[in-house]
């Protein structure tokens, strides 16, 4: 068992500026801290290698960054569970599976919403109240890189899909500045922060207490599934019922192409777009996504979507 002092600890990224958030508050707990270095396409080599080939592709990114970590001296992984019914439940168990098969030598502590103090405790050697602390200063810093707004002067388009794809700049190839860069605004629909609020209840305490916004949107997002779908199936399906009646003049559905989750809710989004006459792109991401195709895709869209506007 690694003592606090002995441990040298990495995650997976979740986009560069709130990794260096969670990077900071770890390194607040006297925890020593690498982190994984940028993506590049040497990393996916590395994480393609070493998993299933039809997998999602969050699995073989995390896989390329958790080896590049190794190689760097890192020795404690930290890995998160949401508890869900996605399969991501199963990547510290395959990531594990596979890395120690690769004879490296780790700990793999599994982080979830029930059990973070405890295991951060444990980790760290730190009080709960220190832990809990610090956690909510820094969970504020994310709070602020996570703010956007809705532009009444730019094309508003509302982006849907899985969380990890949608808010790492590495996997998916600067796909937001790039929408910025068109003159339109991107409104993310899955920020981290918004992830934290909803999902761990220890940022948003009072949640079963206040007026839930979104509360006819999920009623009406449940009734085109039979049951739980997994992955963030449910949330894109209410976050688009949301955008429509925000007024939004565009939707970008992305997520990794095999996703089970993305791809059962693809006829709903379709018909909700199609419904409600607003243009929809779908991206889906991979190894052999290429960022020139990107780029020409959503030059067409947004110029489409500002002569729309302009008329």
């Amino acid at each position: 068992m690694l003592t606090p002092k002995e441990r040298i600890c990495t995650f997976p990224p979740m986009g560069r500026k709130n990794s260096l958030v969670i990077k900071s508050f770890l390194e607040s707990l006297d925890l020593e801290v690498v982190m994984p270095p940028k993506m590049t396409s040497e990393t996916v080599k590395k994480g393609v290698k070493n998993c299933a080939s039809m997998i999602c592709y969050p699995l073989k990114t995390t896989m390329g960054a958790y080896i590049e970590a190794l190689d760097l001296g890192a020795n404690t992984l930290l890995a998160y569970d949401t508890r869900g019914q996605c399969r991501y439940r199963q990547y510290p168990f395959l990531h594990s599976f596979a890395l120690t098969g690769l004879g490296y030598d780790f700990d793999m502590p599994i982080l979830n919403p029930k059990n973070i103090v405890g295991e951060l405790k444990k980790i760290s050697g730190k009080s709960r109240l220190t832990i809990l602390k610090n956690m909510y200063k820094h969970y504020k810093m994310i709070e602020e890189n996570d703010k956007q707004t809705w532009s009444e002067d730019k094309p508003n388009i509302g982006l849907i899909g899985e969380i990890y794809v949608m808010n790492n700049e590495e996997v998916n190839l600067g796909l937001e500045e790039k929408v910025r860069g068109y003159d339109c605004n991107l409104f993310n629909t899955a920020t981290t922060v918004n992830f934290m609020k909803e999902k761990i209840p220890i940022f948003n305490p009072l949640k079963l207490f206040k007026k839930d916004p979104m509360k006819d949107y999920k009623k009406k997002a449940k009734g085109f599934l039979n049951g739980p779908v997994g992955g963030h199936a449910e949330e894109n399906l209410y976050n688009l019922l949301d955008l429509v009646d925000r007024g939004v003049e565009g939707a970008i559905h992305i997520a990794p192409m095999t996703c089970t989750a993305e791809n059962c809710i693809e006829p709903y989004v379709n018909h909700i777009c199609k419904e409600n006459k607003i243009p929809l792109l779908r991206i889906p991401i991979d190894e052999n996504s290429a960022e020139r195709n990107l780029e020409t895709r959503l030059e067409v869209f947004t110029e489409m979507i500002k002569m729309r506007k302009g008329k």
